[in-house]
């Protein structure tokens, strides 16, 4: 009898496990498909063209930030973003002035990035930069929601696997430019963490940044920020009206924990 009822067991703890992975990519698909339309202020613009490195270390104490929308800025209206507001806290800290080249660009891709560190203008930015913040990997995750909705975790599984390929190679470029430059790569947060099933997105990205974490530390002078924590409690007062990007609280919140971690 007991040989019968184990296969019957678990074929209904497999479709109870199906429900509820289908639960949650409908609730995903609703919540694409109601987001309200994204109008900022001031948009931040996509970097048009880079600016030239200094020819030879000219005092100033200069912070590059790569990456995506979150470097950009984008859901602040002022465009400032984590990258900004870290700058601003800075500045009441160094004794030099800080300058802060923004190069982000929305809805960058790790393979996007990687490709933008073979520019020139670049690569000087980079090897003249005293702080480096790089925030990616969110675009290559989320997919525009496309990844979570279907909640294939194989798909998720190989996505990692090719983003860290990726990670390992922008880093290693990195330190190649400049090796002395501390490197801070932001952590993902689970903007979705209010909605159904959240613990099982909210495992996807926390596997997602010990990965990422793992990664950088192979890498001297470079550090994983966690930003899980600081949206976990009260994700939908940190979030813009997109509910996907921080909104100038949640820009704040990233910028403190970064600045904590500068040394002079």
């Amino acid at each position: 009898m007991r040989e019968k009822t184990l296969p019957w067991l678990m074929a209904v703890s497999a479709l109870a496990a199906a429900a509820c992975l289908a639960g949650l990519a409908w609730t995903l698909y609703d919540y694409f498909r109601e987001v309200p339309p994204v109008t900022l202020t001031k948009p931040p613009e996509a970097v048009q063209e880079v600016p030239a490195a200094p020819a030879e270390d000219d005092g100033k104490f200069r912070v590059l930030a790569l990456g995506d929308s979150l470097t950009r800025g984008y859901g602040d209206p002022e465009g400032k973003g984590y990258a900004g507001y870290l700058a601003d806290a800075l500045k009441g800290k160094a004794k030099e002035e800080v300058v802060l080249e923004n190069l982000g660009v929305n809805g960058q891709t790790s393979p996007q990035l990687a490709e933008m560190l073979g520019q020139a203008a670049v690569q000087g930015q980079v090897k003249a930069a005293d702080i480096i913040l790089v925030s990616i990997g969110g675009n290559d995750l989320f997919r525009g929601g496309e990844t979570l909705a279907t909640l294939d975790l194989a798909a998720v599984a190989k996505i990692q696997e090719e983003y860290t390929k990726q990670l390992q190679g922008i880093l290693g470029r990195l330190r190649e430019l400049n090796p002395q430059a501390n490197l801070f790569l932001i952590g993902l947060y689970n903007p979705f963490i209010e909605l159904k099933d959240a613990n099982v997105t909210s495992k996807i990205v926390r596997d997602w940044n010990y990965q990422a974490a793992e990664t950088a530390a192979a890498y001297p002078k470079t550090v994983l920020v966690p930003t899980f924590d600081l949206f976990q409690l009260k994700v939908s007062d940190y979030l813009y009206t997109d509910q996907f990007h921080p909104n100038v609280q949640g820009y704040k919140l990233i910028a403190e924990r970064a600045a904590a971690l500068v040394t002079w």
